[in-house]
C-alpha cells in the first residue's frame, strides 16, 4: 500500500562534480528556484578496485503522498499529545523506515496506562532505535511515578542513558526495593540541579525519612535551593524537618527582609538553626535587593563568617549585574573585598566582566577575564581573551592587546569577527574555494538507514525527530564524513541537517553548506521592499529556524522567521497585506515578507543598531528599551558588544551574537555592502526610542 519508494527526487550532484564542492550560486539558488542542481554528465569516479563505480546518482528517499500525509499527521498528533493519529496510520507505513517512529507517536502519550510487555514488544520489534532510547527514559519516569521500584530496577537494565534524574531514582529503586544506602551517590547528583530535579528529590526525601540523609547535610542543600535563586524548591522539604524548624524554613521563602530586621535587632543568633535560617532569608534578599543586601552585609552582619558573607555577597552582586542596576561592578569588587580567599564559580565572574564593560572598570575586566580564562570552561575562551584584549588597550597594554587579538581573528565566530576588526582588518571569507566533498562518501551515507529515516522525517515536517536522529546517526563521523553528510542534506533542501552536519566539523569551513541561502527570490524582493539588507534577514533566519520553512515552536511562532500569530496579523495590517489568513503565515514568500517588515520597524524604532533590532525580535521590542537605559541613562550611547555581552536574558544574548556572526558572513558571501560587525551592532542608543510607537 504504502510503501516506501526511492526515485530520483532531489538534487544531485552528478559524477563530474564528485570533485568539488558546489558553486557558492547554485546552492544559495536552489530553493528560490525550485530546482534540484543539475546533475551532469555521466563521468566515471575515482575509487579503489573494490568499490564498485556508481551508475546513477544515489536516490533520495521518498514515501508516496498518501503516506507522507499520514505520517506528517502522526507528527501533528503527538505534538498536541494525541496517539491517535499515528494509531491509525500505523498499519499504513508497516516495512517503511518511519515505522519506528510513528510507533513511538502512537505509544508514547499512553504511557500512562501502558505495560512493561507494551515497552519489550517495541524493544524486540525495533531493537536499537532511536525511538527506543527515548521511550525507555520517559518510560523509567513513568514506574517512578507509579512507586513501582522493582520494575524500575528491571527497567533500568535496559537502560545505557545518562540521565541524572534517573540515576537518582535508580539510588531510590536499590533503597526502596533492598534497603542499600545510597545517599552518597544521591547527594552528589542532587547538589547538581538548581532546582534538585524531579529524580533526585524523590530520592533525597526517601533517604531523608530513612535518616540515611542527616540534617547537615539536607541544610546544606538547602543553601544551594536559596543561592541558586530557587528559595521555593526548598518548600517541598518542610516535612523533612522538625515543625518549628519548617516553619522557620517558610518564613525565609515568603519574610526574608522580617528575619533580618529581627537580626539587626537583637544581633546575630547563636543558635545554629536560626543562623542557618538567617543565611537562606539573606540569600533570598540578594536575589531581591541586592544593594541593601550588600550595605547589610558591611553594616550590622559583618559577625557572619567571611566566607558566608562572600558567598552571599557575590550573589547580591550577580543579581544586581543581571538587573542591570547602577553600581553593579562595585558590588563585585565590595563581594572580592569581604574574602579575597572565596572561589567565585565562572558564571558569576562571567556577570562581573559585564557589570565592569558598562561601567568601563577595567581593572575589574581584567580581573574577571583572568579569572575566567584560569577556572573556566573552554566555551568561555574567547569571550574572556576578546575582553581582556580591550582592557589591556583600554590601559595603555597595545602590543599585548593585538597580540590576544591575533590568535583569535577569524570570520566564523562573534568573537573572532570582533578580533578581526580590533586589528584594523576587514571580514572577509577565505578566498580558495571551500574543500571538495567526497562523493564517495555521500554514496556511502545515502545507503545508511539511520541517514535516511532523518531525512524521511525532514520531509514529513517531523524536524525535532528529524534532528535528533541526524544526531544520532553521525555520531563519531569524522570531518569528511561530516562534509559529505552535509552536501546530503543540502543536495536535498533539507537544510536544517546540512547546517547542523556542517557546524560539527572541526576542520576547514565549507561556507557553501554551513551558510546556505535558499529562498533567494524571496528575501531579494523582502529586502528590496523593506530596506532590510539580505545579510541580516538571513542571518535572523538561520538563526530562527535553519531555513526548515514548515517549522513551528513549542510557543506557536511559524515558519521561516518564527512568526508569533498575533505579530503576523498585526504586521499584516500595517503594512497592507489585504486578505491576510493565519494558515498563510507558514508560506514561504508570505513569512518572510511579513518577517522582513516587522524587523525593518525594529530597525528604525532602535535608531538602525542590528544589534538592538534582533533582541528585540528575539525577546519583544521593550526589552531592550529598557536593557538600554536602565544603568547609565545619562551617556548618550552605549557600544553596541557591551550592549549585547550585558543583554540579562542568557538566550536573547546568545541569539544576537549568532545573528550578527552569520549576517557578517552572509554580508560577505553576498559581496556589496559593509562586512563590519562593530557597523552591524552600533550604538544601543535611547535617543528617539521614547516616543516609538507600541509593537507586539
Amino acid at each position: 500500500m504504502a510503501a516506501l519508494m526511492w526515485g530520483l527526487q532531489g538534487a544531485w550532484h552528478g559524477q563530474a562534480q564528485a570533485a568539488a564542492a558546489p558553486s557558492r550560486a547554485a546552492v544559495a539558488a536552489s530553493s528560490a528556484s525550485g530546482t534540484a542542481h543539475p546533475a551532469s554528465g555521466a563521468s566515471s569516479l575515482d575509487t579503489t578496485a573494490s568499490q564498485p563505480v556508481p551508475l546513477a546518482p544515489p536516490p533520495a528517499p521518498v514515501l508516496d503522498p498518501g503516506a507522507a500525509t499520514l505520517a506528517r499527521q502522526a507528527w501533528l498528533g503527538f505534538e498536541r499529545g494525541d496517539p491517535a493519529p499515528a494509531t491509525q496510520a500505523l498499519p499504513a507505513l508497516r516495512g517503511t523506515l518511519l515505522e519506528p517512529w510513528v510507533a513511538y507517536w502512537a505509544l508514547e502519550p499512553r504511557l500512562a496506562s501502558a505495560t512493561q510487555d507494551d515497552i519489550d514488544v517495541f524493544a524486540r520489534t525495533w531493537p536499537r532505535s532511536l525511538p527506543l532510547q527515548r521511550l525507555r527514559s520517559q518510560w523509567l519516569f513513568e514506574l517512578a511515578r507509579r512507586k513501582d521500584w522493582a520494575g524500575y530496577l528491571g527497567a533500568y537494565a535496559a537502560y545505557d542513558g545518562d540521565n541524572p534524574q534517573l540515576q537518582c531514582l535508580q539510588a531510590q529503586a536499590r533503597f526502596q526495593t533492598g534497603g542499600v544506602d545510597t545517599a552518597a551517590q544521591v547527594l552528589a547528583l542532587w547538589a547538581r540541579e538548581p532546582s534538585g530535579g524531579t529524580g533526585c528529590n524523590s530520592a533525597a526525601k526517601a533517604l531523608l525519612g530513612a535518616g540515611l540523609i542527616d540534617q547537615d547535610a539536607l541544610w546544606l542543600r538547602l543553601r544551594g535551593f536559596f543561592a541558586q535563586g530557587q528559595a521555593r524548591a526548598s518548600l517541598q522539604f518542610v516535612p523533612a524537618l522538625p515543625a518549628p524548624e519548617g516553619q522557620a524554613l517558610r518564613r525565609a521563602v515568603d519574610d526574608p527582609l522580617g528575619i533580618v530586621l529581627d537580626t539587626a535587632r537583637t544581633g546575630i543568633p547563636a543558635d545554629s538553626v536560626q543562623r542557618r535560617v538567617l543565611v537562606l532569608a539573606l540569600f533570598n534578599m540578594a536575589h531581591q535587593d541586592p544593594q541593601q543586601t550588600m550595605r547589610l552585609l558591611e553594616g550590622g552582619l559583618r559577625g557572619l563568617r567571611a566566607d558566608l558573607r562572600a558567598s552571599i555577597a557575590w550573589r547580591a552582586a550577580r543579581s544586581a549585574s543581571v538587573q542591570l542596576l547602577p553600581g553593579a561592578a562595585e558590588l563585585f569588587a565590595q563581594a572580592q573585598r569581604i574574602d579575597p580567599a572565596w572561589q567565585a564559580d565562572p558564571d558569576s565572574w562571567k556577570w562581573c566582566l559585564r557589570a565592569a564593560l558598562r561601567e568601563s572598570r577595567w581593572s575589574l575586566v581584567k580581573k574577571a577575564t583572568a579569572a575566567l580564562l584560569r577556572d573556566g570552561q573552554a566555551g568561555d575562551a574567547a569571550e574572556a581573551t576578546y575582553w581582556r584584549a580591550v582592557a589591556l588597550s583600554a590601559t595603555g597594554q597595545g602590543k599585548q592587546a593585538r597580540a590576544l587579538w591575533r590568535g583569535m581573528a577569524q570570520p566564523w565566530n562573534y568573537y573572532g569577527q570582533l578580533a578581526t576588526e580590533a586589528l584594523r582588518r576587514p571580514v572577509s571569507l577565505p578566498t580558495q574555494a571551500p574543500p571538495p566533498v567526497d562523493m564517495r562518501l555521500v554514496y556511502q551515507e545515502a545507503s545508511r538507514d539511520a541517514v535516511r529515516q532523518a531525512l524521511l522525517l525532514y520531509r514529513v515536517d517531523a524536524y525535532a525527530p528529524a534532528a535528533w536522529q541526524w544526531h544520532a546517526a553521525l555520531d563519531g563521523a569524522d570531518d569528511a564524513q561530516l562534509h559529505a553528510a552535509a552536501q546530503l542534506a543540502c543536495d536535498q533542501r533539507a537544510w536544517l541537517l546540512c547546517i547542523s552536519a556542517s557546524e560539527r566539523m572541526q576542520g576547514s569551513v565549507d561556507w557553501t553548506q554551513r551558510y546556505v541561502m535558499p529562498f533567494r527570490q524571496q528575501v531579494a524582493r523582502a529586502s528590496r521592499s523593506t530596506g532590510v539588507s539580505e545579510a541580516f534577514l538571513y542571518g535572523i533566519m538561520r538563526q530562527e529556524s535553519r531555513f526548515a520553512s514548515g517549522i513551528r515552536s513549542w510557543a506557536g511562532a511559524n515558519g521561516l522567521m518564527q512568526l508569533m500569530p498575533s505579530t503576523a496579523r498585526w504586521v499584516a495590517r500595517k503594512i497592507g497585506l489585504g486578505g491576510f489568513q493565519a494558515a498563510q503565515v507558514t508560506e514561504v514568500g508570505t513569512n518572510v515578507t511579513l518577517g522582513s517588515a516587522y524587523l525593518g520597524m525594529l530597525l528604525q524604532r532602535f535608531d538602525g543598531s542590528q544589534a538592538m533590532a534582533a533582541a528585540g525580535y528575539n525577546a519583544g521590542p521593550g526589552r531592550p528599551a529598557r536593557w538600554r537605559g536602565m544603568p547609565l541613562p545619562e551617556e548618550d550611547g552605549l557600544a553596541g558588544a557591551v550592549f549585547t555581552e550585558s543583554i540579562p536574558v542568557e538566550q536573547t544574548r546568545d541569539y544576537v551574537k549568532r545573528v550578527q556572526a552569520n549576517a557578517t558572513v552572509y554580508s560577505a558571501l553576498l559581496g556589496g555592502e559593509s562586512q563590519s560587525l562593530e557597523s552591524r551592532l552600533a550604538l544601543a542608543a535611547p535617543a528617539r526610542m521614547s516616543g516609538a510607537q507600541p509593537m507586539p
